[in-house]
């Protein structure tokens, strides 16, 4: 708690800093609302119960947070996409069928956003807000760059990600480079939020896998699934997992990372590990 709250004041301590702090527990570092409710938050109910027995404390700040959870339950199948799903996604996107009647923008989305979630493991609205401003070489890499500016990043922060190898073979770079300046996946209209447009581009892309690529199984999140493989990919291959939690702007919640750069030729190293996508495969239907 004192790391999150960058101070050890109790007395500065209130229930909506805690209730914060839980929030981060399960949102950045992964928790499960299980272990924040009886691990984390109940040791910190304890504490403060205690100083406000000895009279350091006139109130337990924690003593009405709660976090919520059901009973655990027996794992099922794997979060991420499968190998087979993966590539069936892949393959249905590159090939543009099941969307003829869909508008362009609409079109690019479904083709591009599965590929560029695959390979960078980043959240579906930081990939249908790009602009193509957001297309950078740093170091003779070809980046993209993900920011609030463009619409909304979970943790507001700025990030660099290069594009795997496969990405830029496939044409994305080139593609980018022929769009007008603004978003690559809508049009924004006077008065509209960039937010919520990218938000509704991602929802697309979610009928898009269902009805047209085929993925129903409701246990999957068809865009947060691709996170969850990367996440899965990067452990095979031992991508660091510092480099790992940059590229996919996670906070780990430790302070020594704040301390020196991720460099774009340190990332992408990493980001080089990934296997790629075996588009004779795909085509064989394997």
């Amino acid at each position: 708690m004192i790391e999150f709250l960058k101070h050890d004041d109790a007395l500065l301590v209130t229930s909506d800093l805690i209730a914060d702090w839980c929030e981060h527990l399960r949102h950045e570092k992964g928790l499960s609302a299980r272990t924040v409710a009886q691990k984390y938050l109940a040791a910190a109910k304890l504490v403060f119960t205690v100083a406000v027995e000895k009279r350091r404390l006139r109130d337990n700040p924690a003593k009405d947070v709660m976090v919520r959870y059901t009973k655990k339950r027996r794992r099922g199948r794997a979060k991420g996409y499968t190998d087979d799903e993966a590539r069936l996604v892949l393959s249905v996107a590159l090939s543009g069928s099941g969307v003829d009647n869909w508008s362009d923008l609409n079109r690019r989305a479904v083709t591009w956003a599965p590929w560029i979630c695959a390979l960078t493991g980043a959240r579906i609205n930081e990939i249908t807000q790009l602009r193509r401003e957001d297309l950078l070489v740093e170091a003779g890499i070809p980046c993209i760059r993900i920011t609030p500016d463009a619409g909304s990043v979970k943790t507001n922060q700025f990030r660099i990600v290069p594009l795997h190898p496969q990405l830029v073979e496939l044409g994305l770079v080139d593609f980018i480079r022929q769009q007008k300046a603004g978003p690559l996946f809508f049009s924004l209209r006077p008065g509209a939020q960039p937010q919520t447009m990218a938000q509704n581009v991602g929802k697309k892309v979610v009928k898009w896998i269902r009805e047209v690529v085929g993925i129903t199984d409701r246990r999957v999140q068809p865009n947060h699934a691709w996170r969850h493989r990367f996440k899965t990919l990067a452990r095979d291959v031992d991508m660091n997992p510092e480099y790992r939690d940059a590229i996919q702007g996670h906070e780990d919640g430790r302070s020594a990372t704040d301390y020196g750069e991720n460099t774009v030729k340190a990332l992408y190293r990493e980001i080089c590990k990934l296997p790629r996508y075996d588009l004779s495969a795909i085509a064989a239907g394997r």
